[in-house]
């Protein structure tokens, strides 16, 4: 089943979750197709979140066989919470539903490493010990 993008403002390939429901949906889509999953956990009044959201939005032009969703973390606190997110902006790299890598702050150079790192073969081992 291919994910259905949302028709938004503009050309925006960054998807918004609006629920915890869509969030599963959207995961589990994405990792039964295979696709990595770049989330920006972030508040509309924050303005660090606020100043990423362009090169977030970038990345998602120029990376589309990754999934790119947006969580307000006061709209669906309930996956914040989950991903024990504790600040904004809060990046995690998702593959086959688990976090691989997560960055907390706004770093340009470091989210597109972390994107980068989505078509990295190796990222896709989970090490628990």
């Amino acid at each position: 089943m291919e994910i259905q993008q949302p028709r938004g403002v503009g050309n925006s390939k960054v998807v918004k979750v609006q629920s915890e429901e869509a969030w599963e949906l959207f995961t589990n889509q994405a990792s039964n197709e295979g696709r990595a999953v770049v989330a920006h956990f972030g508040a509309s009044w924050c303005v660090t979140s606020l100043s990423m959201n362009y090169k977030f939005e970038e990345l998602a032009q120029t990376h589309p066989e990754v999934l790119f969703l947006y969580v307000d973390v006061d709209d669906v606190q309930s996956v914040s919470s989950k991903y024990g997110v504790k600040a904004m902006p809060t990046f995690f790299l998702i593959k086959n539903k688990e976090v691989v890598r997560k960055i907390i702050g706004a770093s340009p150079d470091e989210l597109k490493k972390l994107v980068d790192a989505s078509a990295d073969p190796f990222e896709t081992q989970i090490v628990v010990e």
